[in-house]
Formats: structure tokens, C-alpha cells, sequence
């Protein structure tokens, strides 16, 4: 990604003030041993990130390898915006991986189907070796669903957004409940494949969008 882009290259600024209104994602709350914290850019959380996502299985699918710099100035500029939140997920209180939440009308994915101004969008990654392919996103998923839903009564709909490659997420997405809207490309060089979780039936949002 070319430096001279913003720090949130994915985050819409021009925008009405119904979206521009709507308060930061709310962060989800999970049950012991599992735990959810914002992440410190003024921390070891920076460093650890940076590990984790320039691991080859992260590196690939998310495309953030970054050196410590830079993802430290992204996730400042998380925490003091309104666009996302950067989380670490723990087990045991040890960190296992890294979770975004971010407003789904604020970002370049809301071309790719009829938003709502306070839907939620997810994006997840298993950090630690260790627990990959370990089962946790499957048991964490519908807890995380459950606490957004609790948490903002006027969030209708939950996207997930992952690489149109990577079949675990993309699994994962439809076990959450995720209904399939085609693939996006989201730049000339990067395609996701979109899922939609809606509160109720008649949440789901129109597909293809209005124009």
C-alpha cells in the first residue's frame, strides 16, 4: 500500500451527518477465560501486532505486514477516531489474537451493499500459532454477535469481509449466521467475499444496492 495514502486508507470522510453522528463500535464483552481489550498503541500491544501480522498465514490474507511504525500509527489512529476499535483477544489472559470492529457505513465497503448507519463490520486474526485452526472463532463468534446486538440496539446488520481466498474465514462468516453477498473488489489488487448477519430477517439489506 503506498505511503502517501492515509493512515485509515479504508475509512470514508466525506460523509452525511446521520453517519457522521453514530458513536465509535461498541467493544464486545465475552466471558471468562476469554477477554477482549482495546489495544495500546503505546504499549507492547504494538509490537506484538506487528509480529503476528507478518506471520506468512496473516501476512497473505490480511496484506498488513507493516513494520512497527507504521502499525503503531494505525492503531492510534483507531483509538482516537470513531471509525473502528483495535482489540487483542485473550485466553487466560494471555493475548491470542487481533479483532477490529468498525462502523460498516464509514468504511469503502458500504458501495458493496445498502448500509445502515450503525451497522458493525468485523475483521479477526488468530495471532499465536498455537491456537490456529484451534476452534476459538467458532465458539467466540456467537458471543461477540450476541454482546453487539446487546450493546447497540440500533446496529441491524454485522458484515464480515474476508479475503475472497481465505475458505477458513469465509466458513466461518456462514457458521456466524453470515448470509453470502457476492465478491467486492475493494481495489484493483484486493477482492473480499461479503457476508451479512442480519438482527432480523428484515434487516437483510437490499442486493444488489440501489442505485
Amino acid at each position: 500500500m503506498p505511503t502517501d495514502q492515509p493512515i485509515l486508507a479504508r475509512e470514508l470522510t466525506d460523509l452525511p451527518d446521520e453517519i457522521r453522528a453514530v458513536p465509535p463500535p461498541p467493544i464486545p464483552e465475552v466471558e471468562a477465560p476469554y477477554g477482549l481489550r482495546v489495544a495500546d498503541p503505546d504499549s507492547d500491544d504494538t509490537a506484538l501486532i506487528t509480529e503476528w501480522m507478518n506471520q506468512p498465514h496473516l501476512a497473505e490474507t490480511w496484506e498488513y505486514a507493516w513494520p512497527e511504525q507504521r502499525w503503531g500509527a494505525y492503531l492510534r489512529a483507531q483509538v482516537d477516531g470513531a471509525y473502528s476499535r483495535p482489540l487483542i483477544g485473550e485466553y487466560n489472559d494471555q493475548p491470542m489474537g487481533y479483532l477490529e470492529i468498525y462502523r460498516a457505513a464509514r468504511d469503502q465497503i458500504a458501495g458493496s451493499y445498502e448500509t445502515h448507519p450503525h451497522d458493525i463490520g468485523m475483521h479477526a486474526a488468530i495471532g499465536e500459532l498455537s491456537a490456529v485452526n484451534k476452534g476459538a472463532g467458532a465458539r467466540l463468534l456467537p458471543r461477540l454477535i450476541e454482546s453487539i446486538w446487546r450493546l447497540d440496539p440500533q446496529c441491524r446488520r454485522i458484515i464480515f469481509e474476508p479475503d475472497y481466498r481465505n475458505t477458513v474465514m469465509r466458513r466461518l462468516s456462514a457458521f456466524g449466521g453470515g448470509i453470502f453477498l457476492g465478491e467486492h473488489w475493494m481495489r484493483p489488487d484486493r477482492k473480499v467475499a461479503l457476508y451479512v448477519v442480519p438482527r432480523t430477517p428484515d434487516d437483510l439489506p437490499a442486493y444488489p444496492p440501489p442505485v
